[in-house]
This record gives structure tokens, C-alpha cells and sequence, in this order.
């Protein structure tokens, strides 16, 4: 119903500029036709007539299907992305707009366009970070990649460490990321592009996080392996955690790498979960040598 009533809306709306061009262009005519000195512009007047009806015109049709557009959106795709779309939308709305004016004018738009280019080049160079990031926040949102309530890392070579938290936003320029350390990161868009590494925590029935712990090699690894599942186990059995998983994944060089994947509810409780391993394995490092 509501597609059908903006239909009727625009078809109604051509027939009223229509009707009303026609009228304007019988009186101009008419007005002319007994104020001579008008005559040599009377082309003029007829191309300003057409120029603004297309431009009231076109902008009455725009507002029109937007409200439909809006009401199609909202029914099939998610707030943010629905949002992107529908500015894309409206910038290519509006540049037809501008052309249908100036070609209503009588404006050479061949001309126009080899001009309109060497602008272009000089406002797209000036613009490149703000369009990367409108298209990589579309990129993000239509392909689901990332959305609000999300417990994610974010890896990058641009930023160094993870950022671990919870999406919160994904906007046009910006996706805002609430991190385990209660900060809110804004990140740009831009940086997804070809940059991130995106893993989500969410396991079957519970937050997953692995990562690896590295100590010195100068004690042995399975020593070191034991004593601290030990007083892993000892301190979240208390507080009625599930165990992790805990593997011994090699030696490089003068170092021990473990891998540790933590199962838990809450990224809220992941930093308490983190101080406790680190804790333990520091620990079980210290006991074993002193044997």
C-alpha cells in the first residue's frame, strides 16, 4: 500500500509540472507577444521556465523516493547499513538532478563533463580518505562483518596490539568499539579495507579467546606445563570457571611458547581471566627453576 500511494504521488506530481510548465511557457509567449523589446530573449525565458521546473520538479520526485527507498530499506537491511546505502543513494540522486538542471539550461555537458574532470580529480584526491571510508563502512556493513553487540579482536599492522571489546556503532566513517579496558575506540573505516583481521569470540555456547604465553626456555616446558595447569585449575575451579585449554605449541630458539584458549561468558571477566593465567604460568616458571 504505501509503495502504491508514493506512486500515485509521483505520477500526480509529473502531470501538475507538466500542466503547470505548459501554462508558464502559453503566458510567457503571450506576455512577448506585446512587450516587443522581450523578443530577443524569449529562448532565454523558456529555458529558465524548463530549469526550474526541473529543479522544484526533481527535487519533489527526490523526497518522494527517498520516503520509499527509506520504507524498502528499513523492511530488508540493518540500521547502519541502511543508512550508508541510503546516502549513496542520495548523492546519486542529486548529481542526476544537477545534470537534468543544467541540461535544461541548454549547457553542453560534453564540455561540462571534460571540465567537471579535471575538478573531479583535483575534489577526489582531496576526499580519497573520506570515500574509502564511506565504501569500507558499507563493505563492512552489508557483508555483516561487524555488527553492533559483536565481541571481536581487531588485528592490524596499523595499530600493533588487538583491540579486543564489543562493537558498539558501525557508521558511515567510523566504527566505534568498546575495548575490555572500558575505553571507547573510534576506528576508521578505512583501515578494514585490506588491513584488519577481523575474529569474532563467539564460540557454541561461550566467548572464545586463545593466546599464547612465552617464557624463557631454561627450564623444561612440560615442568612448566603441569604446575601451571595446576594452579590454573586450582584457581578457577574456586571461582567456578571453565577450564581452559592449555598446549605447549614449541620452543624458538631461547624461549617456550604455550597456547591457551579461554571459554567464558563475559568479555567483561577476560582481563581477570588473563591476570590469572599470566599469574600462574609466571609462577609455575619461578617454582621450576628453583628445583
Amino acid at each position: 500500500m504505501a509503495y502504491r500511494n508514493q506512486s500515485i504521488k509521483i505520477l500526480l506530481t509529473l502531470i501538475i509540472l507538466a500542466i503547470i510548465a505548459f501554462s508558464l511557457h502559453l503566458i510567457s509567449h503571450y506576455l512577448i507577444t506585446y512587450v516587443k523589446p522581450l523578443a530577443p530573449y524569449v529562448n532565454y525565458v523558456d529555458l529558465a521556465i524548463d530549469a526550474a521546473i526541473v529543479g522544484i520538479g526533481g527535487y519533489i520526485l527526490i523526497r518522494i523516493l527517498q520516503k520509499i527507498i527509506s520504507i524498502y530499506l528499513l523492511s530488508k537491511v540493518e540500521t547502519s547499513t541502511a543508512h550508508t546505502l541510503s546516502l549513496v543513494l542520495n548523492i546519486m540522486l542529486y548529481s542526476i538532478l544537477v545534470l537534468a538542471i543544467l541540461a535544461a539550461l541548454g549547457v553542453n555537458l560534453t564540455g561540462a563533463a571534460i571540465g567537471g574532470a579535471i575538478g573531479g580529480i583535483a575534489i577526489g584526491l582531496a576526499a580519497q580518505t573520506f570515500l574509502s571510508n564511506i565504501l569500507s563502512g558499507l563493505m563492512v556493513t552489508s557483508s555483516k562483518t561487524l555488527r553492533p553487540g559483536d565481541a571481536v579482536s581487531l588485528s592490524s599492522w596499523i595499530w600493533g596490539s588487538p583491540i579486543i571489546g564489543e562493537t558498539q556503532k558501525v557508521s558511515i566513517l567510523f566504527t566505534e568499539v568498546k575495548t575490555i579496558y572500558g575505553n571507547v575506540v573510534k576506528i576508521p573505516n578505512s583501515a578494514f579495507l585490506g588491513n584488519t583481521v577481523f575474529t569474532k569470540l563467539e564460540g557454541g555456547n561461550s566467548l572464545i579467546y586463545s593466546f599464547q604465553v612465552t617464557l624463557n626456555a631454561d627450564v623444561a616446558a612440560d615442568q612448566v606445563l603441569v604446575k601451571a595447569q595446576n594452579y590454573i585449575k586450582d584457581d578457577f575451579t574456586k571461582l567456578r570457571l571453565t577450564f581452559p585449554e592449555i598446549y605447549f605449541s614449541g620452543k624458538n630458539g631461547g624461549t617456550n611458547t604455550f597456547t591457551v584458549i579461554l571459554h567464558f561468558q563475559n568479555l567483561i571477566d577476560l582481563n581477570k581471566l588473563l591476570d590469572l593465567i599470566n599469574k600462574a604460568f609466571d609462577k609455575a616458571y619461578w617454582d621450576s627453576k628453583k628445583q
